[in-house]
């Protein structure tokens, strides 16, 4: 049982902390201050320290100094607030093992442990090595020098490799540590992925070009010790053609307790190049950074699977942006298409609300069926009606003809109803029957007409807010408010802004010989920093007009509409203290869509806090950000 000494001048976070030490089987013992820490220290000689920084005389960093120099082996890991990084970096610089920050969380404690022990076993296996080298210097001095080098290859390898990101860099590392033991002209590593039909890419290295791929990585997860090319072919591999050019050949596997990960092919040209000992040195090598290995394997699949995923909804059914507030969006119309579920879509003026109704239709069963748009801001009452209805010959003056309307030519397909907090009350009775049945009568007719359609609606008013007032009805709301979307305006979404503008630029480029290759860094920090009350319909208006005014081949500072550029340069003019925290306050409030409870998670503050600074800025929702309520907010995070 492994023995920890805590050391710490608070005795809740010692009893806490013991507590959980003792349950992961620790044997631990504590001190309430450093002088008491250091005599345990030396009584007990423990082969863990765990101490606070900040404690009162003899100080963290004076206990860690004396501890170091009684045993400087001991694994000394900082306890730090976040105030106190200057203090967590000096203690590394006395050569403290790690340093974790207050609050302890459990996950960082055992991370924090487990790496503390995987250096006191890499310590233990170097003494153990240390000894039996200097056992045999009499009799092999060569066979110890070599031995050495191998040993503080692997310790070194032990040490780096973790900070690596991806395979290559992971291997190019290798390569450097062991290119003057092992006389290899090529390396080619082979990591399995997670369901080990394949291997993951290690950029920089060639992939076999196999004829039977499936049974060449069968043969990689099935090979468990170093084999080498006289022992391949005797098992008569037929992927061992593609590795004639070369006369040495050694597989090595790469082995995590008992779990094969993958493996290394070593190439040479000269003969018998891998001796037995060599080989042997570089699997229990690579059996050492096994897990580490298999990690960034891990890693660098799904990173690459996230950018794919990227990719392919960087542009959803005509949607720009790859922002994860719209990759959330992207997932919830995947999840909505393909049923019949009537669609609430809101959001601010120009947010692309008829976008995101065209991506619904365009990815649901309906897709090839018709896909009709009616403004109800456009049409008073009696045309509204006449409009989505249809009406017969006579029906009313001017009726001439008889007219389809639109939830007629909708049939089979989707209808959607744009800015339908305009919606008169009359036509909102009609509309709700409809709704409730799927069965209408044109204006001056008496035949009932059944279609089968899909509607969504849209607006950027708040309609729940309405219904209070009794602009709109209740049971309306609650038919269409089926499936709710909100679309996050695009100041919350600053990261697609630069994708947008790219977008608009190849439309514009592909309509006529005019051709603008960027915006400059300037013109884009002003698209950045600026507000965007019209959001993307504003900004592709704005780069439309830039790229008109443009004459050379990028768009600058100068080519956009002065009131940005105003604006922005006001934006810029430094504020007062607490001015800035206002500005700041809103702009989270306005990214987490008015949920105190995630800004005060994401601030690290308590709720109380949160709305003791909201009182004294007189911040409210309905000020700084009118066409989001908190209704909307809990929606929108709830739902995207």
């Amino acid at each position: 049982m492994l023995k920890i000494l805590l050391i710490d001048d608070e005795a809740g976070i010692r009893k806490l902390l013991s507590i959980s030490l003792r349950s992961e089987g620790y044997d631990v013992i504590t001190a309430e201050n450093g002088k008491r820490g250091i005599e345990l220290f030396e009584q007990e000689t423990p082969s863990i320290v765990l101490t606070d920084i900040k404690m009162p005389a003899p100080y963290g960093i004076d206990v860690l100094r004396r501890i170091k120099q009684i045993n400087p082996e001991a694994e000394v890991i900082v306890i730090t607030g976040h105030a106190d990084m200057k203090l967590a970096v000096k203690s590394l610089q006395l050569e403290a093992s790690d340093f974790i920050t207050k609050p302890v969380s459990d996950e960082a404690l055992s991370i924090a442990l487990k790496r503390a022990e995987e250096r006191l076993r890499i310590k233990k296996k170097l003494k153990n090595y240390t000894y039996d080298l200097e056992k045999a210097v009499k009799e092999k001095t060569g066979e110890l020098e070599k031995s050495y080098k191998e040993m503080e290859t692997l310790c070194d390898i032990t040490r780096g490799i973790s900070e690596k990101k991806s395979l290559g860099e992971a291997f190019d590392f290798i390569i450097d540590r062991t290119k003057k033991i092992l006389s290899f002209e090529e390396i080619i590593p082979l990591i399995l992925n997670e369901e080990k039909s394949g291997f993951v890419e290690a950029a920089g290295f060639r992939h076999p070009d196999t004829e039977d791929r499936e049974s060449f990585v069968s043969t990689i997860a099935s090979i468990c010790r170093p084999m080498n090319i006289d022992e391949l072919r005797i098992k008569g591999y037929p992927w061992l053609k593609s590795f004639d050019t070369y006369n040495s050949l050694s597989v090595v596997p790469i082995i995590k307790e008992k779990d094969v990960v993958g493996g290394v092919i070593l190439l040479a040209s000269a003969h018998t190049v891998f001796s037995g000992k060599d080989l042997r040195f570089f699997y229990l090598m690579l059996s050492q950074v096994a897990g580490i290995i298999r990690r960034i394997a891990l890693n660098n699949e799904k990173m690459k699977e996230l950018e794919n995923k990227v990719k392919m909804f960087s542009g959803y059914g005509g949607i720009i942006g790859k922002d994860h507030k719209m990759q959330q969006l992207y997932g919830l119309i995947s999840d909505i298409a393909p049923t019949d579920a009537a669609v609430l879509i809101q959001g601010e003026s120009g947010s692309g609300k008829e976008l995101v109704a065209r991506a619904v239709h365009l990815h649901s069963y309906r897709k090839n069926k018709p896909f009709v748009v009616v403004n109800c801001s456009a049409y008073p009452q009696t045309l509204l009606e006449s409009e989505l209805f249809g009406h017969e010959k006579g029906a009313f003056t001017g009726a001439t003809h008889l007219k389809i309307g639109r939830f007629e030519s909708a049939d089979k397909g989707t209808l959607f109803l744009d800015e339908i907090g305009e919606i008169p009350s009359m036509s909102q009775v009609k509309l709700l029957r409809f709704l409730q049945f799927q069965k209408f009568e044109r204006l001056g007719g008496m035949k009932t007409i059944e279609v089968d359609i899909r509607v969504i609606a849209a607006t950027n008013k708040d309609l729940k807010k309405e219904v209070e007032n009794g602009n709109f009805r209740e049971d309306l709301y609650y038919r269409l408010n089926v499936i709710p979307i909100n679309i996050p305006p695009l100041r919350v979404r600053r990261n697609d802004i630069s994708l947008l503008v790219e977008h608009f630029l190849k439309r514009l480029n592909s309509q006529g010989s005019k051709k603008i290759k960027r915006v400059s860094s300037e013109a884009m920090d002003i698209l950045m920093c600026y507000g965007w009350p019209g959001n993307v319909r504003e900004l592709e208006n704005i780069i439309e007009h830039a790229f008109i005014l443009t004459k050379d081949e990028f768009i600058s500072e100068q080519s956009l509409p002065l009131d940005i550029s105003s604006s922005c340069n006001q934006s810029k003019k430094i504020s007062s203290f607490q001015e800035n925290e206002r500005k700041f306050l809103v702009r989270v409030l306005e990214e987490y869509r008015w949920n105190k409870l995630q800004v005060a998670k994401k601030l690290n503050i308590s709720r109380s806090t949160l709305y003791a600074k909201l009182k004294k800025y007189n911040i409210h929702s309905s000020k700084s950000c009118p066409n989001v309520n908190p209704v909307q907010a809990q929606s929108y995070n709830g739902g995207i």
